[in-house]
């Protein structure tokens, strides 16, 4: 009964040590947490809601991992290896282990967000990170230095440098910068354009897939665009957020400036402050499934002085329906019905949800492109902007039917019904992009762009998706695959564009195109070799500091 009694103390202090280890770890979460929601005050609260909330979940699932350590480690430390209620020894050796595991995962975020951090956030996040290696390192020392020497007092003097250093690092994510608003009031009189510039973006276009179906005759519009243009790789970054990269399409700006992170909210459980983003490579996500977070999505409006806020200014007309942030769905009509018919085959069959998939993706597209094109042709605007994002969804499902080689699972009765299905939808967009070619005015250009590409999934997320996501998902664009660009139209340079082009280039390099000043505090420079040497004689580039300084005057 005593020997009993002993092993319940024993198993109790186990326990509470382990607790202890999994709520440090929550709090490191908490401040990967709040570094990433860099437009979110950093305060006290906030930060005790964050490390409560992720020790219901993460700090337990650590602190079994740290209670197991210790039984396993007691093959090497011996059976009869003692422990206290809160053990010096215990607690160096799992904080500076879990700092470790935590290292890694916080420098895989902060590659991942990087688009989201200035040099001065990215010099603060460093500080940081070599804080909390010197504290795992110093650890380690205590723990394997003087564990046999029994002295206290070096592991407790080890936690009072654990809890300074831990006080510098929140002291670093306090001193994150602020969003400022837009305040500049000096007048800068607008400038009076007779150009036109028509933008198609197409989610998910692929050199992957339109160069092999252009080498099979297809793909006849994308072929001329790829002949008679000016083509190129597009880059942008991860996450490949929608409105994130919609801002930086329209700004110029990374995340780090324009500040519009996500089109979702985040709230975990008893939380009032509501999360812009979260952690990656954690399965964070999943925590929905278990009711610890909700997701919303909203609609975010782009705080920076935008491209289209500057055509305002310019009173230069403009049309921008960029899916899906801008347009309500419109209803599919009977055109969009017969060509679903006529490029994915007859209606889907009940019980078969990817051809559903691809119906309603492609009945999205072609309603909001009817729609779209309506309103053009009653509005005439100079600017004109469609983007749809069909392609992308069909994608990502049927990426393995078109490419079964690399998966190894695919039956030859599903490569003969969904194979073809990505191509038809190529040969969908060479269609719309032949009917912009057709309309082409004279002043006017003609940009089609993709800001990612589509890449398959890697074996170890496949393996996740079938476990706690989707199994039918075999593509994705996390990691931000390079997209397309095409520019067509007069003073455009036919070439191939070698360099390739990052999706903060486009506003810059449309402002110069229409003969408009361009910001020098935008991140995306002007391509100007996409023009030709007559146009670029014809037309210098013209800066101002910065637009968030001015306020465009309507012009004279």
């Amino acid at each position: 009964m005593f020997m009993l009694i002993l092993e319940w103390m024993r198993f109790l202090r186990v326990l509470i040590n382990s607790l202890l280890g999994g709520l440090f770890f929550a709090f490191l979460l908490a401040v990967l947490v709040a570094d990433l929601n860099i437009n979110q005050p950093a305060g006290g609260g906030f930060l005790a809601q964050l490390t409560l909330n992720l020790s219901l979940v993460y700090g337990l699932l650590l602190a079994a991992v740290c209670g197991f350590g210790f039984i396993f480690g007691q093959f090497f430390f011996g059976r009869g290896a003692r422990i206290a209620i809160v053990s010096p020894s215990f607690l160096s050796l799992s904080f500076s282990l879990l700092i470790v595991l935590f290292l890694a995962i916080f420098r895989a975020n902060e590659r991942y967000f990087s688009s989201f951090f200035g040099p001065e956030v990215r010099a603060r996040l460093f500080t940081q990170m070599i804080l909390l290696l010197a504290l795992g390192f110093l650890g380690l020392l205590c723990f394997f230095g003087f564990r046999r020497s029994r002295k206290a007092l070096f592991f407790w003097a080890y936690f009072v440098v654990l809890i300074f250093g831990l006080a510098l690092v929140l002291v670093q994510r306090s001193r994150f910068p602020l969003l400022r608003e837009p305040s500049g009031t000096t007048p800068l009189l607008g400038k009076k354009t007779e150009k036109r510039i028509t933008l198609v973006g197409l989610d998910g276009l692929s050199f992957d897939f339109i160069i092999p179906l252009i080498s099979l005759g297809k793909l006849p519009n994308f072929s001329w665009l790829l002949d008679n243009g000016n083509s190129g790789k597009l880059v942008s970054f991860s996450p490949t957020e929608p409105v994130s990269l919609q801002a930086s399409f329209s700004t110029g700006q990374l995340p780090a400036k324009h500040r519009l992170l996500s089109s979702y909210r985040y709230r975990l459980w008893k939380m009032r402050e509501e999360l812009e983003t979260v952690p990656r490579f954690i399965l964070f996500n999943q925590l929905t499934r278990f009711g610890f977070l909700k997701i919303a999505p909203v609609r975010p409006e782009v705080r920076s002085k935008d491209f289209w806020r500057i055509l305002e200014g310019n009173r230069i007309s403009f049309l921008d329906r960029s899916w899906p942030l801008t347009r309500e769905d419109a209803a599919p009509s009977s055109r969009g019905e017969k060509l679903a018919a006529d490029l994915l085959g007859e209606p889907a069959l009940p019980g078969d949800p990817l051809s559903t998939l691809a119906r309603n993706a492609f009945l999205r597209d072609s309603a909001a492109e009817e729609s779209a094109n309506a309103e053009r042709i009653e509005r005439q605007p100079q600017v004109f902007h469609l983007r749809l994002g069909g392609l992308n969804s069909v994608q990502a499902y049927f990426y393995k039917y078109s490419f079964p080689q690399q998966f190894g699972d695919i039956v030859p009765e599903q490569i003969e019904r969904y194979g073809l299905v990505i191509e038809r939808y190529y040969e969908y967009y060479d269609e719309l992009i032949g009917k912009f070619l057709t309309g082409l005015k004279e002043d006017e250009i003609l940009v089609v762009y993709s800001p990612f590409g589509v890449e398959p999934l890697p074996l170890w997320k496949r393996f996740v998706e079938r476990l706690l996501g989707d199994p039918d998902v075999s593509a994705y664009h996390e990691l931000a695959p390079d997209g397309v660009a095409f520019f067509y139209g007069k003073g455009v340079r036919k070439a191939k564009h070698e360099e390739p082009i990052r999706i903060v280039d486009i506003t810059p390099t449309l402002l110069y195109f229409l003969g408009l000043p361009v910001g020098r505090d935008m991140d995306g420079i002007v391509r100007s070799s996409l023009f030709s040497d007559d146009f670029i004689a014809e037309n210098p580039i013209i800066y101002i500091s910065s637009y968030e300084e001015f306020q465009v005057q309507p012009p004279q």
